[in-house]
């Protein structure tokens, strides 16, 4: 989330003059209690901000802008003669990743709770 809060600056980092800007230097959970705690307002991810939402006095402003997709791969490493991967192991853990089932459960995951899902699945979207 930093990464893709860093891209969305003109600059590629936020203005140094800004005092209004605050970098927490803290883990995404925190960063959005210090937000709600000073009325601010910050780029969050969908999971965190859902299952906090009830301790939060926060609300979503702006979603669904295709410049705040923040996607997650999975990248098989190429070894090296001398590496000590585990080549087979990370085949098996990409292809599970991407199968029809688990992108459907990535799909589903967090709606029994929060009501609608924390991700949304990139290599399947027919659940």
């Amino acid at each position: 989330t930093h990464a893709k809060e860093l891209s969305l600056w003109p600059t590629g980092h936020p203005p140094s003059y800004a005092s209004w800007y605050q970098e927490t230097g803290q883990g995404m959970g925190n960063t959005l209690t210090i937000a709600s705690q000073k009325g601010g307002y910050t780029l969050a991810d969908r999971g965190t901000f859902l299952a906090l939402s009830d301790s939060l006095n926060l609300e979503i402003l702006l979603q669904g802008d295709p410049l705040l997709e923040n996607i997650y791969h999975v990248i098989q490493v190429q070894p090296t003669e001398d590496s000590q991967l585990n080549v087979a192991g990370a085949a098996a853990f990409s292809e599970f990743l991407v199968e029809e089932d688990t992108q459907c459960i990535i799909a589903s995951f967090g709606v029994e709770s929060y009501g609608e899902p924390l991700f949304f699945p990139d290599a399947f979207l027919d659940c």
